[in-house]
């Protein structure tokens, strides 16, 4: 009898047990997600805002997650939050990308997200080619080694014979902040993104106009920016993964079919019109795309000019398995 009776209560003791494990996986299992993502000042980052105000992440997963956006300076201010940890996913120029990966940051391109149009807008009247920018006049960038450097970088060795022939003259503001230096006169010159090139050139205030200078040195199909995802979340949360690159494939494709609509959400953030921002997202060298183009090409060059010390053989060292492109 004392035999059956250990035998019973060992049962029910497992049982419990069972069910507590039980319990305790399933309230794991509805413990809320939550990611940070940050981009930063361009029409360029475009999918990510129709992914925050569509909630596309959310959708993706189809479970809580909280998805917490920033918007940020410039790209090497995203790639040290990556690093620290302070972030899971973010948006920056392929330069920036590059060289972090490089560097053994812990993150990799997950999506190509833009080619852009970039310009190099004066307020001088006298300054028509790279040639006429003299040595008291300042040219805004985002920051050093960023797209906007090496791009302007490309145009100064096509038209001076030194990529770093300007380098001397460059101040480093965000995009936004550069803007308002135009107008008040801080500088003279920009190197700058899309929509800040169209809004300085129709702005009301000081007439300004563009250098001819990137058209022969910058394909405008190239990638500008990329997406690159921390690889503790590619590998611990792989579900999270699959969902951001679901919802990134849904918003892009959002923007293509519904520019009138996308224009609504991206107005909010610039002082045009939404016909404007609509314009601009449909022109035809703002694209939004998930493959890789011209990235090796821009690895190459940065090796050339010294913005790299070492490259990668291969696209595949900076890249997630399945992401396409060159």
């Amino acid at each position: 009898m004392m035999r059956r009776k250990t035998a019973l209560v060992m049962t029910i003791m497992m049982v419990a047990v069972s069910i507590l494990a039980g319990c305790g996986k399933t309230e794991q299992a509805q413990t809320p997600k939550e990611i940070n993502v940050a981009y930063q000042y361009s029409l360029g980052y475009a999918p990510f805002i129709v992914m925050k105000d569509l909630n596309l992440v959310e959708k993706a997963y189809g479970d809580d997650i909280t998805v917490n956006w920033v918007q940020m300076n410039n790209g090497s201010e995203i790639s040290e939050a990556l690093v620290s940890g302070d972030l899971d996913v973010g948006a920056m120029g392929v330069p920036v990308a590059v060289t972090g990966i490089q560097a053994g940051s812990p993150y990799k391109i997950a999506f190509g997200m833009s080619s852009q149009p970039y310009a190099i807008v004066t307020s001088n009247e006298n300054i028509n080619s790279l040639s006429d920018i003299s040595d008291s006049d300042q040219i805004a960038i985002v920051n050093i080694n960023s797209m906007q450097h090496v791009i302007l970088a490309m145009a100064a060795k096509a038209e001076l014979g030194d990529a770093h022939a300007l380098d001397s003259r460059l101040t480093v503001l965000n995009n936004a902040d550069g803007y308002e230096a135009m107008i008040s006169g801080v500088v003279s010159c920009h190197m700058v993104i899309s929509p800040y090139n169209f809004l300085e050139v129709n702005n009301s205030e000081v007439e300004m106009h563009e250098i001819d200078a990137i058209s022969n040195v910058w394909d405008k199909n190239n990638t500008a920016i990329v997406g690159v995802i921390a690889e503790e979340m590619k590998n611990d949360e792989p579900e999270v993964y699959d969902a951001f690159i679901e919802a990134y494939n849904e918003a892009t494709a959002f923007i293509e079919e519904n520019p009138t609509d996308t224009a609504k959400y991206l107005a909010e953030g610039y002082d045009a019109s939404e016909e404007d921002i609509e314009a601009w997202i449909t022109d035809e060298r703002s694209n939004y795309d998930s493959t890789l183009h011209g990235v090796m090409n821009m690895v190459d060059f940065m090796l050339e000019e010294g913005f790299l010390e070492e490259g990668p053989e291969s696209i595949d060292e900076l890249v997630y398995e399945g992401v396409e492109g060159d």
